[in-house]
């Protein structure tokens, strides 16, 4: 559950944005609070599902699930299965390069036995933890979410689709060389010219 209205930057840029009065909180007794508390998990969703964002990564050793219910089947080729954090918005690595992984809802199966060390993307309520940028482009989300019910121009509804796009390839561009460069194949990072022939 996001932050109270009353404190969240995000959900008074969205209204401002469609040209609107903010709300005071959730629990406000209107349509727009309502909408609002469905549609901003989603537009932070839409964000964060976007990019391998350095602010939102998290590492983490994954233990083999002990038991599954009886109505998952097993997996010959991806014998090990690992129970992905509720937190978990996307996978982006697994650090063993060259097996198989593959996600099955909240499970991440795998070729190889656990611990299996993961990194992905994390669900993000506290938004003092975000760039500027990032809580730009979701604000703008927001408003491209909500707009539809309560901006009847088109042109309108259509500039703020548009603007939530572009600021959220402006929010990747700012969050871009925050690692050093890495191969995620697990072969050098210099190949030598024979191996790059045939490739």
């Amino acid at each position: 559950m996001p932050d109270p209205i009353a404190t969240s930057t995000i959900v008074a840029q969205a209204f401002r944005l469609m040209e609107k009065s903010p709300i005071s909180s959730f629990a406000d007794d209107s349509e727009e609070a309502e909408a609002a508390a469905a549609q901003y998990p989603e537009a932070m969703a839409i964000c964060l599902e976007a990019c391998d964002w350095s602010f939102a990564s998290v590492l983490a050793s994954l233990p083999e699930a002990t038991s599954l219910p009886d109505t998952i089947a097993a997996d010959a080729d991806m014998p090990y299965s690992y129970r992905l954090p509720a937190e978990c918005v996307t996978v982006q690595e697994v650090d063993r390069p060259g097996k198989s992984w593959r996600r099955d809802r909240d499970l991440l199966r795998a070729a190889s036995a656990g611990p299996l060390r993961i990194r992905y993307t994390g669900q993000i309520t506290d938004e003092s933890q975000l760039p500027a940028t990032f809580k730009t482009a979701v604000a703008y989300q927001l408003a491209a979410l909500l707009a539809p019910r309560w901006i009847s121009t088109r042109t309108k509804i259509a500039d703020l689709q548009a603007n939530a796009s572009q600021y959220l390839k402006q929010a990747m561009a700012r969050d871009r060389n925050q690692a050093s460069p890495a191969r995620y194949d697990g072969l050098p990072d210099e190949g030598d010219w024979a191996t790059e022939v045939i490739r």
